[in-house]
């Protein structure tokens, strides 16, 4: 296997698990989001306008979390061996949110577990952002649209020159939009089918650390 196959099915398998968490924790928290900030800023910034102070509350605790989660991945990573062992703390995130969600009464909040959510995102973004010198960052998905745009804009261009050349590493950011979509396709139906839904993208988080160990 190629590094750049390798390189794709980790952007596809990070955007997956990214797309089901988002997802998750919009509608466990009601329209706030767990790993896309820039909805979150600006939706901050309306409540403030707005003067709903319960809602710039709760949304400003996501992003403090997720700031703070960063920071905490930050230096995790320069103190871990490689970055790869994140997907192992994410696990324990999310293993942790599971676990908080069961102890509630049926129809109880899941604010708890949700902004553990937030800050395992944010482990996640810090992580990697760079797949086969490529950036492509996971969790934000409208860079990754913007980008998937100019590579085929350059395809485009490139068969008015003569040149048919599209390679896989074009498709990163699109592999991204795509992988996005899909966890939050899945997580639909996880919700409906076991209350054990936060656990789904655990294995694949698994099998990204023992997937490559020679690698990050």
């Amino acid at each position: 296997m190629t590094p750049l196959i390798r390189s794709a099915l980790r952007v596809l398998a990070l955007s997956l698990v990214a797309g089901y968490v988002d997802a998750v924790g919009y509608v466990e928290l009601h329209g706030i989001f767990t790993a896309a900030m820039t909805g979150n800023s600006t939706t901050f910034g309306i409540s403030l306008a707005d003067r709903d102070l319960a809602r710039a509350g709760a949304i400003g605790t996501v992003l403090g979390l997720f700031f703070f989660g960063a920071l905490a991945a930050s230096l995790l990573r320069r103190a871990l061996p490689a970055y790869r062992h994140e997907w192992l703390w994410m696990a324990g995130l999310l293993v942790l949110a599971q676990g908080v969600h069961w102890s509630h009464a049926a129809g109880g909040s899941a604010r708890i577990e949700t902004l553990l959510l937030a800050v395992a995102m944010a482990m996640q973004g810090e992580a990697l952002s760079r797949f086969s010198g490529i950036s492509v960052q996971t969790i934000v998905v409208t860079n990754n649209i913007v980008k998937f745009a100019d590579n085929i804009a350059e395809f485009l261009c490139g068969i008015w020159r003569g040149k048919r050349e599209f390679s896989l590493a074009s498709l990163l950011p699109g592999l991204g939009w795509t992988g996005c979509i899909a966890g939050a396709f899945v997580s639909v139906f996880a919700r409906g089918a076991t209350s054990g839904f936060f656990l789904v993208p655990v294995p694949l988080l698994i099998d990204l650390f023992f997937l490559w160990p020679d690698q990050g």
